[in-house]
Parts: C-alpha cells; sequence; structure tokens
C-alpha cells in the first residue's frame, strides 16, 4: 500500500483558539482510518483543513504527493477528496437525484457527456439505497436517507478519499449496520475512507487505524484496540471521574 494523504505539522489558530497542534498523521491507500475525541477536539476542523474549507495557519496537507493546503474546497474535490457533514446539508430544495448531479457535474476532474450524467447520478443513489426517492425533494427525506443522499452526492465526484463526518449520528442500530456495510462496499471500490465518529462500535467494526484528538493535539494513534485502552484515551473521555472512583473505592 502506498501513502495517499499525509498532514505534517497543522496548526490551525481562531484568534486566540488554537483548534490544532502540530498535527502529524498519514493515511494508507485503501485503509479506513478513524478520527476520535471528544467533542471540541478538533476533528471538523481537521476535515475543513484536509477538504480546503479553511486554510492551516501553517504546515501542509500532502495528496497523492501534491501539496493541497491552501487550495480551495472546490479543486481539491475535483482532485479527489469529497465529504460528507455532521450536520447534513443537502440542497433541500432539489430533488435527490439534482442533489448527487451536483457532484456529477461541479465535482469531477472531468464533466461526463450530458447524456450520460443522469444515469451517473441515478447510479449511486441505487447504490446508497435511494433509488425509489430519486424525484422527491431532498427536504422531504428522513435523516437516514438524507445522510446517504450526502454520501451518494460524494460518491458522484468520484473521490479517491471520503471523508465521512459522524456519518452514523442519530441512526438506529439497524440503520447503523446498513450504514457499515456500505462504508465496507465503499473500500470495496478502491476509495480511502476517513471518519469521525463517536459510536465506538462502528470504529472498532471499521477501522484499520485510529487518532484520537483533544483540545487540539493528537493524544493516541493505533489499532482500535490500542486505542481504546490508552490510559491518555480513557482520560480525555472520562476527565477526572475514573481517578475519583478509584480514590473513593
Amino acid at each position: 500500500m502506498s501513502t495517499v494523504l499525509e498532514c505534517q505539522g497543522i496548526y490551525r489558530f481562531f484568534g486566540g483558539l488554537q483548534a490544532l497542534q502540530a498535527i502529524d498523521f498519514s493515511v494508507e491507500q485503501g485503509d479506513i482510518v478513524g478520527v476520535i475525541g471528544p467533542n471540541g477536539a478538533g476533528k471538523t476542523t481537521l476535515f475543513n483543513v484536509i477538504s480546503g474549507a479553511i486554510r492551516p495557519s501553517s504546515g501542509r496537507v500532502i495528496f497523492q504527493g501534491r501539496r493541497i493546503s491552501g487550495y480551495g474546497p472546490h479543486r481539491i474535490c475535483t482532485w479527489g477528496i469529497a465529504r460528507t457533514y455532521q450536520l447534513v446539508r443537502p440542497f433541500a430544495s432539489l430533488t435527490a437525484l439534482e442533489n448527487v448531479l451536483m457532484g456529477v457535474c461541479f465535482g469531477r476532474s472531468r464533466h461526463p457527456p450530458r447524456k450520460e450524467r443522469a444515469h451517473l447520478a441515478m447510479a449511486e443513489l441505487e447504490f446508497v439505497g435511494l433509488g425509489d426517492k430519486a424525484h422527491e425533494p431532498a427536504e422531504d427525506l428522513t435523516l437516514v436517507q438524507k445522510k446517504s443522499l450526502e454520501i451518494a452526492r460524494a460518491m458522484a465526484t468520484e473521490p479517491k478519499i471520503l471523508l465521512l463526518d459522524e456519518v452514523v449520528s442519530g441512526l438506529t442500530p439497524t440503520e447503523t449496520a446498513t450504514l457499515i456495510d456500505k462504508i465496507r462496499e465503499i473500500q470495496a471500490r478502491g476509495i480511502t475512507v476517513i471518519m469521525i465518529e463517536h459510536v465506538l462500535k462502528v470504529v472498532m467494526e471499521l477501522c484499520k487505524s485510529v487518532m484520537v484528538l483533544h483540545y487540539g493535539l493528537k493524544i493516541a494513534e493505533g489499532s482500535p484496540s490500542e486505542v481504546v485502552h490508552d490510559p491518555e484515551v480513557i482520560k480525555a473521555y472520562l476527565g477526572d471521574r475514573q481517578g475519583s472512583e478509584e480514590n473513593s473505592a
């Protein structure tokens, strides 16, 4: 496997707030990598830096040997990095099919012939199980359908890397299991997946490696089993409760 993405010394400041501090990590082609941490740890900020939504204050993002930090999200998307959002962002007044057509028409490095575009969009809708919802307005879809629509729209850009931001949040166990299977299918298509996730069951089942952020710092990295037993990770999630319980025992 070859390295497809590297973050080198990433810092990001918002005024006096240091949201990311010296973040270094790399991702191998075809892997599923998890990014976890408490709320406010800097996870979505990291995705925003990788996808070009914001620029790093310092450091570099390298994608397939090319420095991409400093470029905008549209350019980075056409190069092969697509994403979903923690708070779903469909084009509410457009149909499901029209939403995915946005990815087909504007997210690829090469525009497909006009006569093929609807077919390509429909194929991605069917991939996520929304073929029968193609002509329904996005605003009328359920939460799980909107999340699936975001995945379809991202997949329509022909990504090499897919960034998933809490894609199973708010879903039932059955819906979560279905989405886990879908993410495996995405990986089987040769796409690298980096996912922010609070549901550790999903991380344990899917991810080859996990990076843990806390107050913008990387505090652990390794296999899921290594990370969940790391004392620093336990402290970050539980705070002083564990120590207080031990002292009172």
